[in-house]
């Protein structure tokens, strides 16, 4: 009998996951959903995500699985290589479209068709059981280490701000009324990590393309299609340069969103990669760019953040404001080599 299943939910799955209610009874277990970005506000159904360096706390819950059945699943959002790897364990494919086979990604049993309706169907049909001993004890680690990060986050006072700082006064204004557009970069691998939503589709991730620059053009898009949605978006410095002028049309169309900044001056993603694998840093740096007189030359406005006490008031001021406004704030990035602790070896090629 099956122990320990788990549920990945890829992008094209979560909607239709929220869709179909009683997803908890899908594979006949109280197997932990992960993967996806949101979870029960209580902690107790989602394990969180997984995926980029395969060091997520739900990455022990989805090694750990004799089952797994991924909904919505793309390869290109979490490399079968990474998580699948030589495992001989049951494989369940339910999606819309055939599975993307490869060596490491064969599913047993592919379920195609309405994924919503398939999910409601399964679950007329099975029942529960109790989860195994494990994988309780892990869900209540990771149930700890949330709450030990967000005690942690609170007592960095420090300048220029932590990242942790940063994730724990956005997850405090993370409202059901809020879509979050995430661009890429290191800040991006700290709120992935560290935020949580509860809403499908309320914070969006370039993970698989991993494309520099998004941030803002999807905020423009989300002010479009969820006029009555607050937008935010968050990018580096970096990321923010490829897709700066686009503030032009955010401007022009009026669109009421904010985007944040984080500022250290360098592509610091590339940056802490070259340093864990070469020991140096090469063609990182640029700037300094003042991106709040850039946004005014735009016909946005512009804000900074100076302190970590100014993070929840300046953002709630900014989301205030009509029309976009764009919020620099520098950040202290010193830390970031954390995020490459017990990575997978096929990580850095």
């Amino acid at each position: 009998m099956l122990q320990r299943p788990e549920r990945v939910f890829g992008h094209a799955g979560e909607r239709a996951a929220a869709v179909a209610a009683p997803v908890e009874a899908v594979v006949g277990h109280e197997g932990r959903q992960v993967g996806r970005p949101g979870q029960g506000r209580d902690g107790e159904i989602g394990g969180g995500r997984v995926g980029l360096f395969h060091n997520q706390p739900a990455d022990r819950l989805l090694d750990a699985a004799d089952l797994v059945v991924t909904v919505g699943y793309n390869p290109v959002e979490y490399e079968p290589s990474l998580w699948n790897k030589g495992r001989k364990r049951h494989l369940v494919h339910i999606d819309a479209v055939g599975a993307d086979v490869d060596k490491d990604y064969r599913p047993q049993v592919e379920l195609t068709g309405d994924v919503a309706a398939t999910l409601r169907a399964l679950a007329a049909q099975v029942g529960r059981t109790a989860a195994a001993a494990d994988t309780t004890k892990l869900l209540g680690e990771i149930a700890r280490d949330r709450r030990q990060f967000a005690e942690d986050a609170a007592a960095l006072k420090g300048t220029p701000i932590h990242p942790m700082r940063l994730v724990h006064e956005l997850q405090g204004m993370l409202s059901d009324d809020i879509t979050l557009c995430l661009d890429m970069g290191s800040f991006h691998i700290w709120l992935a990590r560290h935020l949580y939503s509860f809403r499908a589709r309320q914070v969006l991730i370039t993970n698989g393309q991993q494309t520099l620059g998004v941030a803002l053009p999807w905020a423009i898009a989300a002010c479009l299609v969820r006029p009555g949605d607050k937008v935010m978006s968050v990018s580096g410095d970096g990321g923010f340069l490829f897709s700066a002028v686009e503030l032009e049309t955010a401007v022009r169309l009026k669109c009421n969103l904010v985007h944040l900044v984080w500022i250290d001056g360098t592509y610091d993603m590339v940056r802490f990669q070259e340093m864990s694998k070469y020991g140096r840093a090469s063609g990182v740096d640029f700037g300094p760019v003042d991106v709040v007189r850039f946004a005014e030359a735009f016909g946005a406005r512009g804000l900074r953040i100076e302190r970590p006490e100014e993070i929840a008031p300046t953002l709630r001021k900014a989301l205030e404001m009509q029309g976009p406004v764009l919020v620099g704030v520098p950040v202290d990035y010193r830390d970031n080599v954390r995020l490459m602790e017990i990575v997978h070896p096929g990580v850095l090629n």
